[in-house]
């Protein structure tokens, strides 16, 4: 049987060993017609090393390596989070700011919000798409309480109001909780 630790070491070198593979696949496309647009040289060769370079490097990345990053689907699904409920949030976003600024209703505050979400990568995620969106940033994160500390630059709730993600990240953390489970 093997330890948890192992498992995730190995999910480690094989994901970082994609990662390794596909630019030297790319930028060696076209070196023969062996295996479909590489010979075995380049594709052997290409193959080695980067599962040499992710043994020696996979412990850089903190993330969590597991099996939902070796899943295409994930990909599919943050690709279509991105193009689409990240995308419409952005417009809203950017649409009140703009309404913001011209009327001048502006009431600045900084939030402290619980993300709701377990996977560390889900939280980056989560993070980034709340700094990405105009009239919202991540000021702070503290791994050790999970809490995010957002400054807002329309805040209408009560000092003694617990922030929840929907106040900050509109319908994104809806998504971001089926993508990251």
């Amino acid at each position: 049987m093997v330890s948890e630790d192992k498992k995730n070491k190995l999910y480690a070198i094989l994901f970082y060993t994609m990662v390794a593979a596909y630019p030297y696949l790319i930028l060696t496309i076209g070196s023969g017609n062996d295996i479909l647009f590489w010979s075995y040289e380049e594709f052997i060769f290409g193959t080695i090393i980067s599962i040499v370079l992710a043994s020696v490097t996979y412990w850089l990345i903190p993330i969590k390596v597991t099996g939902k990053l070796l899943n295409p689907f994930f990909y599919l699904g943050l690709i279509v989070y991105f193009v689409g409920p990240f995308f419409i949030a952005l417009l809203i976003a950017n649409v009140e700011v703009m309404y913001r600024i011209i009327t001048g209703k502006i009431k600045p505050a900084i939030v402290k919000v619980d993300p709701e979400i377990q996977d560390e990568m889900g939280v980056y995620v989560l993070v980034n798409s709340i700094t990405l969106s105009p009239g919202t940033l991540t000021i702070g994160v503290d791994p050790e309480k999970r809490k995010l500390f957002i400054h807002c630059l329309y805040w209408n709730k009560s000092k003694e109001y617990s922030a929840v993600p929907k106040d900050v990240a509109g319908f994104l953390h809806y998504f971001l909780k089926k993508l990251f489970r």
